[in-house]
């Protein structure tokens, strides 16, 4: 098991993720980081927000980048889920 981060990324600032979570794979670690991102977009359409232009990086323990998700394509169903 992989220990991954899912960071938040608007405005040119950064929201850490602090804990992470365990993923068997970078595969089940995306998959688990587009719901996230699903929930995140829906909380704040909501409260009638918008946040098109937020992107999560999923890096490892390393800090290594291993994926770049952006809320607008998840908007647009162009991730695989």
């Amino acid at each position: 098991m992989t220990r991954y981060f899912f960071h938040i990324r608007r405005n040119g600032e950064t929201v850490l993720d602090e804990e992470g979570g365990e993923f068997a794979s970078l595969d089940d670690a995306r998959i688990s980081a587009v719901n996230a991102v699903r929930e995140l977009v829906a909380a704040k359409i909501k409260r009638g927000l918008m946040i098109l232009n937020d992107h999560m990086e999923v890096r490892d323990e390393a800090d290594a980048l291993q994926l770049v998700i952006s809320f607008h394509e998840v908007i647009e169903g162009q991730l695989k889920r």
